[in-house]
């Protein structure tokens, strides 16, 4: 059976994990915080869309909409390229928050319900194939759920009815920060888990990625230093000369 797959576009990864990620993928990206995960699920999003016939919705609270254009348009990977403008949508869930706060709702909202309507909708208005969330983490702060592990379950099972390859970018916790997410679950409900880690050398530090869970694909193990390729805006794991 043959699995279509979307390239990460990170060059050296996709020729060590069978051309990319399954199509319909739950994954979730975790890093410490300065590891880069925002910018590298970005940089995934944009090249889908830029080299490939799909579109996707880039969902953020944890920067507002016009910073983390701003930030990614000073990577090279600019929304209001031609190319791109019409298939890549940023949706601020904070913004949303703000608004319902000031109407005295935010309290009596069904947040993951809210959410999960408005992925449908745009599914089935625009018929978008890839999704971003950042962040889980972000997202359970903001709406204060009683249950998130039953909620991360709720909107992993829904993503998945809807048929969409998705990013979850998630922080590490726990001791010594080696849990996947805020709630021990996100790792064993999903179906691939990208790691940014910083390595730290006395006062120099390396970023490096590591795929530590994929099914259905046979993958590069272990942990590759990554960097920013400015001139071809996008990532790579091979080495500089």
């Amino acid at each position: 059976m043959t699995i279509e797959r979307i390239p990460t576009h990170i060059e050296g990864l996709d020729d060590n994990m069978q051309g990319g990620i399954p199509e319909g993928h739950i994954a979730i990206v975790a890093g410490s915080s300065g590891a880069m995960k925002s910018s590298l699920t970005f940089s995934m999003l944009y090249n889908a869309v830029l080299y490939g016939e799909t579109s996707g919705i880039y969902v953020t609270l944890e920067q507002g909409k016009d910073s983390l254009r701003s930030h990614m348009a000073n990577m090279g990977m600019n929304v209001e390229d031609p190319r791109v403008r019409n298939r890549i949508a940023i949706i601020d869930l904070a913004d949303l928050r703000v608004q319902l706060d000031e109407q005295g709702m935010g309290n009596r909202v069904d947040w993951m319900g809210q959410l999960i309507g408005q992925l449908t909708s745009y599914r089935n208005s625009i018929g978008f194939e890839i999704l971003v969330f950042d962040s889980l983490g972000a997202f359970f702060t903001l709406t204060k759920m009683e249950n998130p592990r039953d909620e991360i379950f709720r909107l992993f099972e829904a993503v998945r009815r809807l048929g969409l390859t998705s990013f979850f970018i998630c922080e590490m916790t726990g001791e010594d920060h080696k849990q996947f997410g805020e709630y021990g679950v996100e790792d064993y409900l999903s179906d691939t888990v990208m790691h940014l880690v910083m390595d730290r050398d006395a006062d120099d530090v390396k970023r490096k990625l590591g795929i530590v869970k994929m099914r259905h694909t046979h993958h590069l193990l272990g942990y590759q230093p990554f960097w920013w390729k400015e001139d071809e805006q996008r990532f790579s794991i091979v080495s500089r000369l």
